[in-house]
């Protein structure tokens, strides 16, 4: 067998939400997670609980089943689309609302001195994660839809926000991206310690059969 130089890893960052039942933010008229005891060690020998979620809790992408019927489920997207080499552009500080457009994408980039090779992950530092608690936490920046064909363009495999939702209604940016088989990933958290970093990014869901999204373990692996 030959061997392999693969890069070495300096740190694993960890991108995800905790889920705790009955103690996550969701979007409005979402679930809590709900946690149940099914076996214990006491009792059985050993312990096992019951959950019960939403698909889109916690940190978690999204299919284009999402918003298209008929499209293919998060079971069906290609696994390659959920990693990649990471890019994070710092949004953090943008006004409520602020809706991000191509400039601010390609100056953002040109800034870090970066040209994202196809396949990449652009992750979007917004600072919401930190405000799920608040009443601001739906006011965080969006995607613009300019913006999102820029990103198309890129031939990204996926964007991720650290809030809870790259967009608003119309929603504009899921509407572009997910036909292009681009993953959407929410709810993503730790981005500031990224931001001028190399990494690889990781998000692979969970293989739900017929799925809109899923619940990953998001993390990056700095290089």
């Amino acid at each position: 067998m030959s061997s392999r130089n693969f890069p070495a890893i300096k740190e694993v960052v960890d991108l995800s939400v905790p889920m705790k039942s009955l103690d996550t933010p969701v979007f409005p008229g979402y679930p809590q997670p709900l946690r149940a005891s099914y076996t214990t060690v006491g009792k059985e020998g050993y312990a096992s609980f019951i959950w019960t979620f939403a698909e889109h809790t916690s940190t978690h992408v999204d299919s284009p089943a999402h918003f298209f019927d008929g499209a293919l489920t998060i079971d069906q997207v290609p696994l390659n689309r959920y990693l990649g080499p990471g890019v994070v552009l710092d949004f953090k500080g943008k006004g409520k609302n602020y809706d991000i457009t191509k400039e601010d994408v390609h100056s953002s980039l040109k800034k870090l001195n970066r040209n994202v090779a196809e396949g990449s992950i652009i992750l979007f530092y917004t600072g919401y994660t930190d405000k799920s608690s608040s009443s601001e936490w739906l006011e965080h920046p969006t995607l613009s839809e300019g913006a999102s064909k820029y990103v198309a363009e890129l031939k990204a495999n996926a964007v991720g926000f650290d809030s809870p939702s790259p967009d608003h209604p119309p929603f504009p940016a899921h509407k572009v991206l997910l036909p292009q088989k681009i993953a959407v990933f929410e709810n993503l958290w730790n981005l500031d310690k990224l931001l001028g970093k190399d990494f690889y990014f990781v998000g692979a869901p969970l293989r739900l059969y017929g799925g809109s999204a899923s619940p990953v373990r998001a993390l990056a692996l700095v290089l």
